[in-house]
């Protein structure tokens, strides 16, 4: 199964409309769809590795939830909780910039269907501050804004020591 991923500006009003509109869409298309805040992301290559780690966990019978979707959720957020996850990394009402990663299908089509314009932009670093990702302002504040991608990466990569 292969993954696409993009950015999208969008006013998300009714989150659960969204996520099943979504669901439908990746019913209709054979595929799975992972929604998140992309306040939450910090580039392109940490959505990225958290799908290829999700990949790589159904690959080896390791995923602890239901989908692969979910699954990039889990590591995109560093959580191993999926209540956690969705929690600090889903969709919430007021939710303006969004990450997307489809697995099965191509990310445009989904994009095209929910009627938004993709922007790539939104999953960029610059700007963003790592307390979203749970990490302290002492911690945050030790890291180069340059280097901070690199810790989230590192975030990414440490769920699997604690599975």
């Amino acid at each position: 199964m292969t993954h696409s991923i993009a950015g999208v500006r969008t006013k998300i009003s009714d989150p659960e409309a969204v996520i099943q509109e979504a669901h439908r869409w990746g019913t209709a298309h054979a595929a799975e769809v992972m929604l998140a805040d992309a306040r939450l992301v910090f580039g392109a290559d940490h959505l990225e590795t958290a799908a290829r780690h999700a990949e790589r966990a159904r690959d080896s019978s390791s995923m602890i939830t239901r989908s692969v979707a979910m699954e990039t959720l889990l590591y995109l957020s560093g959580r191993g909780q999926v209540s956690e996850a969705i929690g600090m990394a889903g969709i919430s009402i007021g939710s303006t910039n969004v990450a997307i990663c489809v697995f099965g299908s191509r990310v445009d089509n989904l994009i095209e269907a929910l009627g938004w314009t993709r922007d790539d932009s939104v999953l960029d670093a610059q700007g963003k501050s790592l307390r979203a990702l749970g990490i302290s302002p002492a911690e945050e504040a030790t890291v180069p804004q340059e280097a901070r991608r690199d810790l989230a990466l590192e975030r990414t990569a440490l769920l699997d020591a604690f599975r």
